[in-house]
């Protein structure tokens, strides 16, 4: 059961990283190109990793420094997840800074809900997550909108943006956090 898990944690990491690219110009290239190009580099580390691991065993010290580099990265493609899907829209530096300033306090402030659903604070937790998620609809409805054709259009982008942030986030901060 433990490996079915993890093969599908798998795919699913890749289907995220691969949704990167339907905010490319071209949605369905751009989705089937990254997610090759995260196959082939996923691919080649395991490959590496396969190879040297029959040498000798991973330093367990050297492995959760690996699981903390990688936490980081993928960290900081949920941060910068909200600018990928919005370039499209080509905005200044100030509301591109903005977003990335809300980002990080909307990460935060979800780990903190998680912490909170964590401990004897369940309905708290659960109350923040839903004003977390409501945030970026709101965003998108009263400042998006105006550089969309429509609202529909300005809520999807704010729903992609969001799915990412919350599965790179959340995977990131599992990764960062785990205990060997």
């Amino acid at each position: 059961m433990k490996k079915i898990l993890n093969i599908f944690s798998w795919v699913v990491l890749l289907l995220a990283f691969a949704a990167l690219g339907l905010s490319s110009d071209d949605p369905v290239f751009g989705f089937f190109f990254y997610l090759v190009f995260f196959v082939i580099v996923f691919g080649l580390v395991y490959l590496y990793i396969k190879k040297h691991q029959k040498r000798k065993a991973i330093n367990p010290q050297t492995l959760t420094k690996i699981h903390k580099i990688i936490a980081i990265f993928i960290m900081l493609v949920a941060l910068f997840s909200p600018l990928i899907a919005l370039r499209k829209i080509m905005l200044p530096f100030l509301p591109n800074f903005l977003i990335l300033i809300v980002t990080a306090i909307l990460i935060a402030a979800g780990a903190f809900a998680i912490s909170m659903i964590n401990s004897t604070k369940k309905i708290l937790g659960y109350i923040l997550l839903i004003i977390i998620s409501i945030i970026p609809a709101l965003f998108a409805i009263s400042y998006l909108d105006i550089y969309f054709p429509n609202t529909y259009n300005a809520l999807g982008t704010a729903y992609w943006a969001t799915v990412s942030v919350a599965i790179f986030s959340w995977w990131g901060f599992s990764l960062y956090f785990k205990k060997e």
